[in-house]
């Protein structure tokens, strides 16, 4: 089963909660499902839609097709209605109005086929004396129609309110109100899928929040945010679990300014730190971010990007920062760029982020978008912490199930501590201070109170014992030390491999990054059972960059072509510059939506 649900109204309406809710009763059937919204930059009105993709298979990508369209005003089904499939349903407020006909594009695939049901929420919320109270009169007409139990419905409203519990009985009410409404068969009966991990209690996660948990599974101990679209959920996520655990300090200052350099300050005095932000308070950073360069403190910086410049369109999507966040700060100093690809990388390269930046005492960006922190999707997170005690290397490239690439274990990494320094001796001493910054590869600090540890730390230049100084033979031998570093960690990182056909000298080889990722592979997948010969790089460490793998798969291939979500081609700049290969064909989006995997298989199949 491959089933695509969209639910569309404005804002206020309570999309996100209906969508939330039936993602949960497909869960408790035995089902994967993936969840991405599009919504507009404002609290209430204007129109939002969510998708939902429930399988038997691993999904993470959305189609462009609708097997299930939920209205709730009219604008959805103005937008969406000739996207519905031959044979798909549309659920839909008594008081809306559909007509086919008007529809650009409709008529090719609306027939008589097509169910269209009315339900009369507004009459049906009357009678319960209730507001804002339609979404789960819709959601139980839903789940009538679809033939699924009532009691699956009934506990997963529990499950979602067990925080607020005076909540469930009022949309219990509710939702037995729609369903009750529904007479006659079943139009899509929905069966328990018992080939899927049930026993095995999958949830859903947000790219936000996986990278949250990852952080608190890392060490996270100092936490400073400032709210902003797309990473806002990551300091809800935190400010919740720093209730529970009294070690953890979660921080929302005034500024991004302020942010960054909280952050920094808690990292010097020993603490595991990070920041997240977008492209506007990422801008305010950019100084300290330098400073942590040259001073060598590590700091994990979540990058999440959307539309931009300026304020752009805040909840849209897009991968325009890329450059920024390889060219941050002036001068020149180490710092790592790494875009996760799927949301379980998420989780597995946040670790990875924490890791560098202590052990090479450096900042480390972990960049995302909207389409990869905002989506949800079904996820075992106990698995992948259980593959990480029994496996050396976890790479979640794949969808289906982890390959073992990479050189370090991250089971026990919370109780792990890289290059801290808890002992000097005196014959250690430089004129009194410990060498702090000594060697071209031995990355050892100590930390605030260590005996015999005191050293200086400034954001100018300086020696080994950090004291300021313009000395031209210092200052080459301290570039050198904190250059090096990108050098040693390119060593780590797992080799870039090739998805689909191995053989590249007759393949079509597609290149991207980030979200578009999951996208891209399940448009390989459908075009080569049509027998295309295509296969997919995608590139997610890109600073440092694996120069000579990537280049060895790029001359190997018969064509090439880069996808990317923004308008420069922001990554084909970097391929370019790294290994003198410009890819000139391009499928580049920047209306601040994502791909769909139809749109990318119409593209490939031009160029098959």
């Amino acid at each position: 089963m491959d089933l695509t649900i969209k639910i569309g109204g404005e804002a206020g309406f309570g999309l996100a909660f209906a969508t939330d809710m039936l993602a949960r009763v497909f869960l408790k059937l035995g089902y994967h499902i993936y969840s991405s919204k599009d919504y507009a930059s404002q609290i209430r009105g204007g129109h939002n839609y969510h998708n939902l993709r429930v399988s038997d298979k691993d999904v993470a990508a959305d189609r462009q097709q609708v097997d299930c369209l939920l209205a709730f005003d009219q604008e959805t089904i103005k937008q969406h209605l000739h996207f519905i499939s031959p044979k798909g349903i549309i659920i839909m407020d008594d008081n809306l109005k559909i007509d086919f006909g008007c529809n650009v594009g409709a008529s090719a695939q609306l027939n008589s086929e097509v169910k269209v049901i009315m339900i009369p929420l507004k009459k049906m919320e009357d009678e319960l004396k209730e507001k804002r109270i339609r979404n789960s009169i819709l959601i139980g007409a839903f789940c009538k129609y679809f033939n699924i139990p009532f009691h699956i419905l009934e506990e997963s409203f529990k499950d979602i309110f067990k925080e607020k519990p005076q909540h469930i009985e009022r949309n219990i009410l509710a939702a037995r109100k729609g369903y009750d409404i529904v007479t006659g068969q079943p139009i899509y009966p929905i069966e328990v899928n018992h080939d899927h991990h049930l026993n095995k209690k999958p949830d859903i996660f947000s790219g936000n929040q996986a990278i949250a948990k990852a952080a608190v599974r890392a060490g996270l101990l100092f936490h400073a945010q400032y709210p902003m679209t797309p990473v806002s959920e990551i300091l809800h996520y935190l400010s919740l679990e720093a209730v529970k655990n009294p070690e953890l300090v979660v921080l929302q200052p005034e500024d991004e300014i302020a942010v960054i350099n909280f952050a920094l300050g808690a990292s010097f005095a020993g603490a595991r730190s990070m920041v997240a932000t977008s492209g506007g308070g990422f801008a305010l950073m950019v100084e300290s971010i330098g400073l942590a360069g040259m001073a060598e403190i590590p700091v994990v910086i979540i990058l999440g990007q959307r539309a931009g410049p300026s304020t752009g369109m805040p909840t849209k999507n897009e991968q325009g920062d890329l450059n920024f966040a390889l060219y941050s700060g002036s001068g020149d100093f180490s710092h790592v760029v790494i875009a996760p690809a799927s949301i379980e990388e998420c989780y597995i390269e946040t670790m990875r982020a924490f890791y560098l930046a202590e052990k090479y005492q450096l900042p480390v960006i972990v960049l995302v978008d909207k389409q990869l922190t905002e989506s949800f999707k079904s996820i075992n997170i106990d698995e992948i912490n259980q593959h990480l005690i029994t496996s050396q290397t976890v790479d979640f490239n794949s969808t289906v199930s982890p390959n073992n690439t990479g050189q370090f274990n991250l089971s026990n990494l919370k109780e792990q501590r890289f290059g801290i320094k808890n002992e000097v001796v005196a014959s250690e001493l430089q004129n009194g201070l410990y060498p702090r910054y000594d060697g071209l590869e031995k990355y050892e600090r100590t930390l605030p109170g260590t005996i015999l540890g005191m050293h200086t730390c400034a954001g100018d230049e300086h020696d080994e014992i950090g004291e300021i100084t313009e000395d031209p033979e210092i200052r080459i031998r301290m570039m050198k030390r904190r250059m090096n570093k990108l050098n040693l960690i390119v060593q780590e990182l797992p080799s870039v491999s090739v998805y689909g056909n191995k053989d590249l000298q007759n393949s079509l080889l597609v290149v991207s990054w980030g979200s578009n990722n999951i996208t891209i592979r399940e448009a390989v997948d459908i075009l080569q059972h049509e027998g295309k010969k295509i296969s997919f790089l995608n590139i997610k460490y890109l600073k440092p960059f694996l120069v000579e793998e990537v280049k060895n798969i790029l001359n190997q291939a018969e064509k090439l072509v880069l996808i990317e979500s923004n308008y420069t081609s922001q990554l084909g700049g970097l391929i370019s510059s790294k290994t003198c290969i410009e890819i000139k064909d391009t499928i580049l989006r920047y209306d601040g939506k994502t791909f769909t995997v139809d749109e990318i298989c119409a593209e490939l199949r031009k160029r098959c």
